[in-house]
């Protein structure tokens, strides 16, 4: 369907190169050096909140208006995110502090 293929300006190659090479590359980069040191939820929310955030963008860059339910969407996502993440943060706090969510209650076998 793409064919046959015209000839770009240089000006669309250079587009092209910064999308490839900072726009996307150099965001997966600092992604790649940030996952061993982060939890499972907050990669997931760094993978997740780009979608999310991709109607909003379009509509303050381009004008272009989202429709309800991209809003509706993208609040429940955001929404159930951000109560996960204060819900996971209370229960950290009410643990006790000198035992890791991860491990064993004194005195049980573990794992």
């Amino acid at each position: 369907m793409g064919l046959p293929f015209e000839s770009g300006r240089a000006t669309d190659w250079v587009a092209v190169s910064y999308l490839g090479l900072i726009q996307l590359a150099l965001p997966y980069v600092f992604l790649t050096y940030a996952i061993p040191r982060l939890r499972a939820l907050e990669v997931s929310l760094f993978l997740l909140v780009e979608p999310v955030l991709n109607p909003i963008w379009a509509w303050l860059v381009h004008g272009e208006s989202p429709s309800g339910w991209a809003l509706v969407g993208g609040a429940l996502i955001l929404g159930t995110t951000v109560t996960r993440t204060v819900l996971e943060r209370r229960q950290s706090v009410t643990s006790s502090p000198g035992q890791s969510e991860n491990s064993a209650p004194a005195g049980s076998p573990s794992p």
